[in-house]
């Protein structure tokens, strides 16, 4: 575990960094995910009283601020105070989570040092994906300009200037049923607003097939690997989503499906509203925190915490008991590289929350143990009990 000073320096560097106009996409998106969205200290700091919360406020952003300005100012890099005040407070909300054991902060050193040489290649994933059109044209996002991309019919397909999809429907209506896909590869994810105004969140090495325009009786549309959906409601249009061997069937709801290749299971999980899900023979109707399972063979309903499910679209990694094998195919996706287990696979399980923004080399450290060894080699990470 990180201590507080070495937390305070990482602090710090960012602040220097995006001050100074270096800091990268995905280390702006951490600084904003951190103010943001502090996941809910309050829930996890049940067992401190109002005094001591509002001692280790004080010492820590007291410290962080004097480690700024003796710091940061004496070497003319000046940052606005409405800045430093805000990661400070950011820094005290982490702090004092972490100090409950749910936020990983691992030691910088406790990863093999050979690694060090490779992992500044390793950057972890951004908004990136390809549009493929009706008539085959592809596009690939990240080096669109913002604004209108593509008209197809009545249909236009804009960029926002938060890299985001939208499609919008013109006054003629259009009878003919056209299809566009939107495919991430490991490394990437993507927004999209489909005709309807249904918003979907695409996860990493994923894909989504869905008309430009819903004109009949049913809104159908297909998905490989991760996708967060929510639907807007048309009690006379059905919303399904067809993957993996299960049907999804909706009116207007937030759900999470996550149905890769190289997932032992399909997972649906219900945030609000509800869905039935068809597969292997089975219908069961799926209410708001629980998460249907599809096999080759089963379909079966559990209790779950929905967030979980739904972290990579906050900009998070969270584990609850989760095996090596189930968090390095995460890592693979976000970061694009390849895992290898060298022999037996451990059976050591992980509980956590961090940010999916952090080097790749300060994930790795969060599944520091005795039992584990992890190198890197390129992009391929070599794992051995």
């Amino acid at each position: 575990m990180r201590n507080q000073k070495q937390y305070e320096e990482y602090i710090l560097e960012l602040i220097i960094k995006l001050k100074n106009n270096e800091a990268t996409e995905a280390e702006i998106k951490a600084i904003d995910h951190w103010y943001d969205h502090p996941a809910s200290p309050e829930k996890y700091t049940d067992g401190m009283s109002a005094l001591e919360k509002s001692q280790a406020q004080k010492r820590i952003f007291k410290s962080v601020n004097s480690r700024i300005n003796t710091e940061t100012f004496s070497r003319d890099r000046l940052i606005s105070r409405s800045l430093v005040r805000a990661l400070a407070l950011a820094a005290v909300l982490l702090l004092i989570v972490g100090a409950r054991l749910f936020y990983w902060l691992p030691d910088s050193n406790s990863f093999p040092n050979n690694s060090s040489s490779v992992t500044s290649a390793i950057k972890p994933g951004g908004s990136k994906a390809m549009l493929t059109l009706a008539n085959g044209r592809q596009i690939i996002l990240s080096d669109t300009r913002n604004g209108i991309v593509a008209s197809q019919g009545n249909i236009t397909v804009s960029k926002s200037d938060n890299n985001k999809i939208v499609y919008k429907t013109g006054n003629s209506l259009n009878s003919k049923v056209e299809y566009n896909t939107i495919s991430t590869l490991r490394g990437g994810e993507y927004q999209l607003i489909l005709s309807d105004g249904t918003k979907v969140w695409l996860n990493a090495a994923s894909s989504i097939r869905y008309p430009i325009s819903f004109p009949g009786k049913k809104r159908i549309v297909e998905v490989l690997g991760e996708a967060y959906f929510e639907v807007a409601y048309d009690a006379l249009k059905p919303f399904s989503v067809i993957t993996k061997g299960q049907v999804i069937e909706v009116l207007g709801t937030h759900f999470n499906v996550n149905a890769y290749d190289n997932e032992p299971l399909a997972k649906t999980t219900l945030l609000y509203g509800s869905i039935r899900i068809s597969a292997n023979g089975k219908t069961k109707k799926v209410k708001p925190g629980q998460q249907a399972s599809v096999s080759h063979s089963d379909l079966m309903l559990t209790e779950v915490d929905p967030q979980e499910s739904v972290a990579w679209k906050e900009g998070f990694f969270e584990f609850n008991d989760a095996s090596i094998e189930t968090i390095m195919r995460q890592i693979s996706r976000w970061y694009d590289v390849d895992v290898v287990f060298e022999g037996r696979v451990s059976t050591e399980t992980f509980t956590g929350r961090v940010s999916k923004f952090l080097d790749i080399h300060e994930v790795l450290a969060l599944v520091k143990s005795p039992k584990l060894h992890i190198n890197l080699k390129g992009r391929r990470i070599m794992i051995k009990e």
